[in-house]
């Protein structure tokens, strides 16, 4: 496998525990798709991946590693993979990218880190990236800054930025959210075309069902922090099985549901199954927690799963 979370366990500096236990694997060619709604941890996935937790959060169990090496501990070979094998396309890109740097300097920052490539090298090499990406070459748009081009080209050079040392594996966090439909068609189409042809193996972190079911082949619904249920997309879409995914895609559907309430702070969750204030066919035992039932990458986690029975 090349990047593997083994029971992986995120939480604040008071103990009060922001994700996990989370396990996954991920191999290049893989389409994963990470759903869940605002504060489910998704975005904290991402950022203990990179190495970029916000103060106050640390790991606090499990492990993460990627092509045989521990990402969550120090070391050069850690720090080499990051950017490099393994490259990251974030939610906010006018946040992510340096006001003071044109769009030049930051195609050329991971070159210049991995590969000891120079500016003018780098660029000349990702030439026939930047065509497809169609982000011009023309030295007038490369010595533009961050907020003198669009939230679409922003969002293609975050990309380029990503590729430009042939990683084998992408995460794509939300990448799509500030995007209108018609330039988040476009990205989508893109990065599909881009995976296909690079066997890229992706983590695509959505809390839109649609995105995730054009884009993946597999799907990891969070809530609260803690995985509720995972499956091949077709099957998890059509049949699912843990109340809080059959509620994600009746969302998605616009169908009414009796189900109300919002997901609690983490300090407020209650023990064992996150989503009991809201489900309607919470019991007693769901205090308990019941445990994974099948394989990590299919199955589900509930005192009463639903038997399967296709969705109209």
């Amino acid at each position: 496998m090349s990047l593997i979370l083994d029971a992986l366990v995120l939480q604040r500096a008071d103990g009060v525990r922001l994700l996990g236990p989370l396990s996954l694997s991920l191999v290049p060619g893989d389409r994963l798709g990470l759903v869940g709604e605002s504060g489910s941890g998704k975005s904290l996935l991402t950022q203990a991946l990179f190495g970029v937790l916000p103060p106050g959060v640390f790991q606090s169990g499990g492990t993460i590693s990627a092509f045989g090496t521990r990402l969550d501990l120090p070391g050069p070979r850690r720090d080499s993979l990051r950017g490099a094998r393994l490259a990251w396309v974030p939610q906010d890109p006018l946040q992510a990218l340096n006001p003071l740097l044109t769009l030049g300097e930051h195609l050329a920052l991971l070159p210049g880190l991995h590969r000891k490539e120079s500016g003018r090298a780098a660029l000349a090499r990702l030439a026939p990236l930047l065509k497809r990406l169609r982000l011009s070459q023309e030295p007038a748009f490369l010595s533009r800054f961050p907020h003198q081009i669009s939230g679409g080209q922003r969002q293609r050079l975050c990309l380029a930025m990503a590729l430009s040392c042939d990683p084998e594996l992408l995460v794509l966090d939300e990448p799509t959210t500030a995007l209108d439909p018609v330039v988040q068609k476009e990205f989508m189409d893109l990065v599909l075309d881009l995976q296909r042809e690079r066997g890229l193996g992706f983590l695509w972190i959505t809390h839109d069902l649609a995105v995730a079911a054009l884009a993946c082949d597999r799907l990891l619904v969070l809530y609260g922090g803690e995985p509720m249920e995972a499956g091949p997309v077709a099957q998890l879409l059509s049949a699912p099985r843990h109340p809080y995914a059959i509620r994600l895609l009746e969302a998605a559907r616009r169908q009414p549901s009796a189900e109300s309430g919002f997901l609690p702070a983490p300090q407020d969750r209650p023990r064992g199954c996150p989503y009991q204030p809201r489900c309607a066919i919470r019991q007693l035992s769901c205090a308990n927690w019941a445990p994974w039932l099948g394989a990590p990458d299919h199955g589900l986690r509930c005192e009463r799963p639903l038997e399967p029975s296709p969705r109209p």
